[in-house]
């Protein structure tokens, strides 16, 4: 028996006995009872196949006033085309808005499971509301995908409590994990990321708890995800200004979108 709510594709719980009510069995000599009890136990399973031809057929991507591409039709078409590449049946809707109604519209469309966040130009400022949506999105089983920046990083903090610590500057290159990267997508990703363009990491020791690092340098971890109940929080560090000139930071992208 599968126990899940809407959205929910990362984790299932396998009934391996089902608690019994108490019954009362006649011993010899004893009016008494037994219980007998089975425990449930939970079995997860890995957020998605973890293979290199898995890739979700639609996201949502945000180009509200917050970030760089807002009103940029070029800049937007830019990151569209990174996310479709080898994809290109994957559907990719944009929003332009962080108050709640939008907010709300987005996180509740239950055939949409990634949305991305591009670098913010400003910090967003987010009702509470909205807050709860986007924390409720991703414990349904969904992920969340960031684009690398301070803006983005204080967002996170925000919005989930977590105490990230920005690296102001760390040069690359940006080694793949040997010990997280195994057994995910990111396997099948480039060994060492360059420095192209900008790129925001944060100190690994102010990761929230059970975050896995993919890509760093000297304490640095400028490509994670963490587990959010049900769902996913992936940051990946690049800023993705110069969309062109980065083949291998595509690849991360895309990599990112599938976890």
């Amino acid at each position: 028996v599968a126990y899940g709510g809407g959205g929910v594709r990362d984790a299932e719980l396998q009934e391996v006995g089902r608690p019994r009510m108490s019954q009362a069995l006649d011993l010899e000599g004893d009016a008494g009872g037994i219980q007998e009890t089975q425990m449930l136990k939970a079995v997860w399973k890995k957020l998605r196949p973890q293979d290199a031809a898995f890739y979700p057929d639609q996201m949502w991507l945000y180009a509200g006033p917050e970030t760089y591409i807002y009103t940029k039709g070029k800049e937007i078409g830019d990151l569209k085309t990174i996310l479709r590449r080898g994809h290109y049946e994957t559907r990719i809707m944009t929003f332009n808005s962080l108050n709640v109604a939008p907010v709300r519209s987005v996180c509740w469309d239950s055939t949409t499971h990634v949305i991305v966040f591009p670098p913010f130009s400003e910090y967003p400022d987010l009702h509470d509301i909205a807050r709860k949506d986007l924390r409720e999105y991703v414990s349904q089983g969904n992920n969340l995908v960031f684009l690398g920046g301070f803006a983005t990083i204080g967002l996170l903090n925000d919005v989930f409590g977590f105490r990230l610590v920005a690296e102001v500057y760390q040069e690359g290159p940006f080694y793949r994990s040997p010990r997280y990267a195994p057994g995910t997508i990111f396997e099948y990703m480039p060994q060492r990321l360059g420095e192209v363009g900008n790129v925001y990491g944060v100190k690994m020791g102010s990761m929230p708890p059970g975050a896995r690092s993919y890509y760093d340098t000297l304490g640095e971890s400028v490509v994670w995800s963490v587990r959010v109940d049900f769902g996913m929080v992936t940051y990946v560090g690049s800023d993705y200004m110069d969309a062109f000139q980065m083949g291998d930071w595509h690849k991360i992208l895309r990599a990112a979108v599938s976890i």
